[in-house]
């Protein structure tokens, strides 16, 4: 049975099978490194792959009954940051950095792009959200100096990142939470990881960042100095770009979750800015 373009579900015996074949080889070559990577050191949180005769194509158990985590609970995102973390410290066994097929983190340039091809569609996105278009500018434009201006520390070491951290790539199943879909799979700074994580967190908790904070140490020890990372509002320029690539039907029914999403965001957004130079100005001084 086809679910995707790309994906089946195939019945083999006694057993049904995910599969999922790659257009681009590139992608293919780093998702399998990455699966044979992980299984070697025993990674307890991916599904493992089984041997495939076809070119380009990823094969593993279809996982019944399992479903997407929601990070609007707090055991589905302490185990979230859990299994980041251990993700992200795989570089003390595997040097992530000597594989060219996994490409490298480039977060301010990809966020500058994001916010150039933003600027370009402003008399598209101004029909659909306002005056709040020049709000998300705004504050796009003010979060970006500051990240500029101040980077943060370089890690030590880099590591692999998921790339793409977003509630449905985390699975819950019958053997627990498993992380799927490395195709955006990068290697970079954990701490940047963590920031994109809390972006797709934060609305869950009415942006409440001292409650995310507390909740996970990871993310107090590694995310502190680049806090300000906040700041920019990436889920609303993400997600505002892929309205227009809707078509009409599709378009009106994100509308219907978007729009209150947008105003909800905006209203909280001054809060979330101080807040985040609150608690760096706490741990600089401490």
């Amino acid at each position: 049975m086809q679910i995707k373009n790309n994906i089946w579900k195939q019945h083999a015996g006694d057993e049904t099978l995910f599969i999922k074949k790659y257009d681009q080889m590139h992608v293919f070559e780093k998702v399998a490194l990455i699966h044979e990577q992980l299984e070697q050191l025993r990674f307890p949180y991916t599904i493992p792959l089984k041997k495939s005769r076809e070119p380009n194509v990823i094969v593993q158990s279809w996982q019944k009954n399992s479903y997407s985590a929601d990070f609007g609970k707090e055991t589905h995102r302490k185990k979230a940051v859990k299994i980041l973390k251990a993700l992200h410290e795989t570089n003390k066994h595997i040097e992530w950095s000597h594989y060219p097929v996994i490409p490298k983190h480039k977060l301010i340039q990809k966020w500058n792009a994001r916010l150039e091809r933003f600027l370009f569609q402003e008399n598209e996105l101004v029909k659909y959200l306002s005056h709040h278009y020049y709000d998300i500018v705004l504050y796009a434009n003010k979060a970006l100096k500051k990240i500029q201006q101040n980077p943060g520390p370089t890690p030590k070491k880099l590591t692999l990142l998921h790339g793409d951290v977003v509630h449905h790539n985390f699975l819950i199943t019958k053997d627990g939470m498993k992380l799927i879909d490395f195709d955006l799979a990068v290697v970079g700074d954990a701490a940047e990881e963590m920031i994109l994580w809390m972006h797709r967190a934060l609305p869950n908790l009415d942006y409440n960042l001292e409650t995310l904070l507390r909740e996970n140490k990871y993310l107090r020890d590694i995310c502190l100095s680049k806090l300000h990372y906040l700041q920019y509002p990436n889920e609303l320029l993400r997600e505002w770009q892929y309205v227009l690539h809707l078509g009409d039907y599709e378009r009106d029914a994100f509308l219907d979750y978007i729009m209150p999403f947008t105003e909800n965001a905006l209203r909280h957004w001054p809060e979330l800015m101080v807040a985040t130079e609150k608690i760096q100005e706490m741990f600089e001084v401490g």
